[in-house]
Formats: C-alpha cells, sequence, structure tokens
C-alpha cells in the first residue's frame, strides 16, 4: 500500500485549465504520478457538477470534489456523494430586494442529485447580460430553465445563486446584499478589505447561515463579475478542511488558486501558489507564484511545492 504523503487541493479555473477551460493532457498525467506517490488530489470549485465534469472527467483515479465552493462534495470518480450544505428559500426574498432598480438579475442553482437545473428569468437581463448568458448556456451541459418568477416549494433549498453584471453593479448589489443580511463585512469593489482574515473571506450572516463571495467572472469580459451566495459552511476552505477531517490523514498541503474565492483554501495550506493571473492583492498570501493555467503553470508550481514540502 502507498504512503499517504499529502493534501493538494486545486481550483478549476485558470488554475488547471488552458484557454480552451480544460485541463491540458500533460496536467492530467501529472496529477496523476502525483496519485501515485501518495498525495490526495481535491479539486474546489465555483462550478456546477455538470460543467466541472467537462475537465475532471479526464481524471481515471481517486479523488475528492467540492462543487459550487463546496455545497456538494463528492469522491470521484465514483461520483459518490460525502457532504452537502444547501441554502433555504429564505434568501431569495433579500436577493430581490438587493437586485431592486438593477437591470440585471440573479440566478439559482438546483443542486447535484437534482441535474444541475439553473433556474433564470430571461426578461429581467439587459441585451448585452442577455448574450453573455447565451455563451454561457452554450457552454453549460446543465439545464437551463426559464421561469417568469422564483416561486418554489416552502422546503426548497438551493447550493448557489449567481449575481451576475459589471463590477459597479455587482459592488452595488453586494452593498445592499450586506445591509438586508447584515454581513459582518463586505468583500465591496472585489478588493480584499481585510487582508487574508479568515473570519472575513467569504463574507457571513449568521442569521441566515449565507455566504457572499463576489470574483471576476471567467467565462466574461474584464467587466463581467459575479457575486457567488452560498451557506457560510459552502467555502472552499471549509470543504478542504472538512475533507481532511472525514478522510483523518494529515500531512503537508498544497493549495492553488487564482481567484478571491480562493483565499479560504490557501489559507489552510502549508504551501500556497497564487497563479499569476490572480488579482494582485492576493499575492501577499503567495508561497509561490504560478505561471497562467494557459501555460501549464501549475505544474512547475506544484513540483517546486512538493519540494517545498519536504522541509515542513
Amino acid at each position: 500500500m502507498k504512503k499517504h504523503k499529502g493534501w493538494i487541493a486545486l481550483d478549476i479555473d485558470g488554475t488547471i485549465t488552458d484557454a480552451t477551460h480544460h485541463a491540458p493532457k500533460d496536467v492530467v498525467r501529472y496529477l496523476h504520478t502525483l496519485v501515485d506517490q501518495g498525495w490526495e488530489i481535491v479539486f474546489i470549485t465555483g462550478r456546477t457538477f455538470s460543467f466541472c465534469y467537462q475537465v475532471v472527467k479526464e481524471f481515471d483515479f481517486p479523488f475528492y470534489l467540492a462543487v459550487q465552493n463546496g455545497a456538494d462534495i463528492l469522491f470521484m470518480p465514483e461520483k459518490k456523494l460525502i457532504a452537502r450544505h444547501y441554502l433555504d428559500n429564505q434568501v431569495i426574498p433579500a436577493l430581490e430586494k438587493a437586485y431592486e432598480g438593477e437591470k440585471e438579475d440573479f440566478i439559482l442553482y438546483a443542486g447535484f442529485e437534482h441535474g444541475d437545473f439553473c433556474y433564470y428569468r430571461p426578461e429581467r437581463f439587459s441585451p448585452a447580460m442577455a448574450k453573455h448568458l447565451e455563451k454561457i448556456i452554450a457552454l453549460s451541459p446543465e439545464p437551463w430553465k426559464a421561469v417568469k418568477d422564483f416561486e418554489f416549494e416552502s422546503n426548497f433549498s438551493f447550493p448557489l445563486a449567481k449575481c451576475l453584471g459589471t463590477q459597479e453593479r455587482m459592488a452595488r448589489v453586494n452593498a445592499h446584499l450586506q445591509n438586508l443580511l447584515n454581513l459582518e463585512t463586505a468583500v465591496g469593489d472585489g478588493k480584499l478589505t481585510q487582508p487574508f482574515n479568515s473570519e472575513s473571506f467569504p463574507t457571513a450572516v449568521s442569521r441566515l447561515n449565507v455566504s457572499s463571495t463576489m470574483i471576476r467572472d471567467p467565462l466574461g469580459d474584464e467587466d463581467a463579475y459575479l457575486i457567488l451566495v452560498t451557506t457560510k459552511e459552502a467555502t472552499k476552505g471549509k470543504a478542504l478542511s472538512r475533507i481532511k477531517q472525514m478522510i483523518g490523514r494529515g500531512g503537508p498541503t498544497i493549495a492553488a488558486g487564482d481567484d478571491l474565492n480562493d483565499i479560504s483554501m490557501l489559507q489552510g495550506a502549508d504551501i500556497r501558489i497564487v497563479m499569476e493571473a490572480a488579482p494582485p492583492e492576493m499575492l501577499p498570501l503567495a508561497t509561490l507564484v504560478g505561471r497562467h493555467g494557459k501555460q501549464h503553470g501549475i505544474i512547475e508550481a506544484l513540483t517546486q511545492a512538493i519540494s517545498k514540502a519536504k522541509v515542513i
């Protein structure tokens, strides 16, 4: 039996993927080699299961997969659900209120076991964002369901609400949402307001157990931003910690990411790889800076990190 060496936690978009939003074959082979050597691999993503499966289906080795920032955690490739944390539908009225006066809208995801349905209201989006939605829908394997209103059964729960719009608009919506739900701290315009405070990122709500993280849209242009709204139990850092506790294995932890929702995951690691395309205010957190995913930089970065891990 191979000896357990430690943990490697990886974001997907921009960290292991290239310009086609897929993992290059040399990255797949390299990660397989690390598993053969005794490293446990965890992928933690804001993507839905259906969307990220287009990337991870290439991996024929055992690994853990936390989707939608840890709302669902699975053991792969068996697709075995091992943990879940969903939002109560009482969050929906607060999101409606936060969007008052805005041209755009938010969308709701139904979750892994419900087929990853995405509910959206097409008539509430501006023409520019409607075009962006068409792009997302074309790339998304999960079904999208157009509805007039978000009216669900009282026991309806869901893993993620996603707010879409420009940086300016999303900063405004995020601020309104924080006021409505009594969030403790703010990401605001997408910049770190209190560098690397694990209690502040993502921002959290105790009353409705809600977390809100503002990030760049990896499928949009430079001014396309998202607010990811989940339960505060569904953060990348908590997902990593939860998996390690469930499996009961220690060893050094290496983590790599490139956006604000990766901060809590990076904070839980001994060696932190921040990809060079990350927001510049994340760079002080880095043990190593990895070249862009388009350059397959994760291979070089992990090789250096593993070398450093041996002396921890």
